[in-house]
């Protein structure tokens, strides 16, 4: 049985405090949303509708905006304190909105309604995805980018932010960060009606990852470092970040 208690930026939000610094250009941006404006302007059309799943404060639109300033944009994310920091934040740009979602549970009113549908970075810190990827599916007529933790076997795990157990052993505030293999999300994709699957090697410089890290490593636990040969890791995990590119 899934507990209610893994959705830590829920109780705790500054467990991703950088989303907010990132958002309001205090940090550079990340390498993956280098890649995902990379990825998605081979493919974007003027007048397109984007949705970003996942969005948390909007940081992602910085990027979006070099493609086009006035790109359709909509961002959703389950926690609600995001969302609003994001629509303060975006206020004056009139072709972006949000709206507080739960990826397990998109509106209807979200279904079909756009050309390219993203999730960058969420996948791994959810208890299960076979039901986030159908609805990430949904909401898209063409397109559907994700980046997550892909390898030959699945490897479930969760990162503990302390050692804190409740009374049945269990961790308490913790991330989830599992990675699922290659042959599983291919079969939920073609389930959920993928014609054509990509997977696209993940691309970054390991200096700017490791500067973010030096810099927030004794303030927020699970952030990630590069290693030797270009291995990226959190904590003692091997982090094996893959793009999949799905047409519907």
């Amino acid at each position: 049985m899934v507990k209610k208690n893994w959705k830590i930026w829920n109780n705790n939000h500054k467990v991703e405090e950088r989303t907010y610094a990132r958002t309001l250009k205090k940090l550079p941006e990340m390498e993956s949303a280098k890649q995902l404006q990379k990825i998605i302007k081979k493919d974007y059309r003027k007048k397109m509708k984007v949705l970003d799943v996942g969005c948390a404060a909007g940081h992602y639109l910085h990027n979006l905006n070099k493609i086009d300033k006035n790109i359709d944009y909509t961002g959703i994310d389950s926690t609600v304190k995001y969302i609003k920091f994001a629509k303060k934040t975006f206020k004056d740009n009139s072709n972006c909105d949000f709206f507080v979602e739960d990826i397990f549970k998109i509106s209807k009113k979200h279904h079909k309604k756009y050309d390219i549908t993203y999730c960058c970075n969420l996948l791994l810190h959810l208890p299960s995805i076979e039901k986030p990827i159908s609805n990430l599916l949904k909401t898209t007529k063409k397109i559907c980018i994700f980046r997550t933790l892909a390898s030959k076997n699945t490897h479930l795990s969760k990162f503990l932010y302390d050692d804190k157990l409740n009374s049945k052993g269990e961790p308490v505030n913790f991330v989830y960060q599992n990675t699922f293999s290659f042959n599983f999300i291919k079969r939920v994709l073609r389930k959920n009606g993928a014609k054509k699957i990509r997977i696209l090697q993940d691309e970054f410089k390991g200096n700017n990852v490791n500067k973010e890290f030096k810099k927030y490593q004794n303030k927020q636990s699970a952030v990630t470092q590069v290693i030797k040969n270009d291995i990226q890791i959190a904590g003692s995990k091997v982090f094996e970040w893959k793009w999949f590119k799905v047409f519907l």
